[in-house]
């Protein structure tokens, strides 16, 4: 039998070999003769965690960035809202007293004619007494046309508030005692003073509401 040492032992008889024995090899051999593939299976896994890392940080800022242009949107939607609804307080309340001095106008118009009807003596002439007809009817179907005006914008007004709301309380106070007086016989003047308080409570509330707007959360954040 002869024997070769090489990498590996030989054991033969003759020319065929018998027995194939590996040598035993320590671990800084292994780790040396497979250095190569370590290194790439790191560079590998690095490469991989940093592609990991740079695309959840990409994900995480455009996710950020749609929230933030979805919330800006959701407030400029709500700040225009605000805006619009100031607005249509301000017309509907211009509106409102526009209507409430005509009612009072027409109030006294028709009163006055109806003194005047009752005034009239026999030599009132009877083109004077269908004139003061004429006139004492038109106030009065005027009066019924104003009313109903008056009813409209008190209600639109209304309806853009919440109800019973404290800030509001005083204002349609004055505007429901107004109303009482449309077309009641006493009435012979216009009243400037309710008129001049209605503008003064809505002043109050429009101021009110629109600190309440500039100090939205949103608006402190810009």
């Amino acid at each position: 039998m002869c024997k070769i040492e090489t990498d590996v032992i030989l054991k033969s008889e003759g020319s065929i070999p018998i027995e194939i024995i590996k040598a035993i090899s320590s671990w800084q051999d292994i780790l040396l003769n497979n250095l190569p593939f370590l290194i790439t299976i790191c560079i590998i896994s690095l490469a991989a965690f940093v592609t990991y890392r740079s695309n959840k940080a990409s994900i995480s800022s455009q996710n950020d960035l749609a929230t933030k242009a979805r919330r800006e949107e959701q407030e400029n939607k709500i700040s225009e809202f605000r805006h619009h609804w100031l607005q249509e307080v301000r017309e509907t309340s211009s509106k409102l007293i526009q209507i409430i001095h005509d009612c009072q106008y027409h109030t006294k118009s028709w009163n006055l004619s109806q003194e005047q009807v009752k005034n009239n003596t026999p030599e009132t002439s009877v083109a004077s007494q269908q004139s003061l007809l004429k006139s004492l009817e038109s106030s009065f179907d005027t009066i019924i046309q104003k009313r109903s005006d008056f009813y409209q914008y008190e209600a639109k007004l209304k309806l853009l508030f919440k109800k019973d709301e404290e800030e509001t309380k005083k204002l349609f106070e004055i505007i429901e005692s107004v109303k009482e007086t449309i077309g009641k016989p006493e009435t012979t003047s216009l009243d400037d003073e309710k008129i001049d308080k209605i503008i003064s409570e809505l002043q109050i509330v429009l101021k009110t509401e629109w600190e309440a707007t500039k100090n939205r959360t949103w608006l402190k954040d810009t």
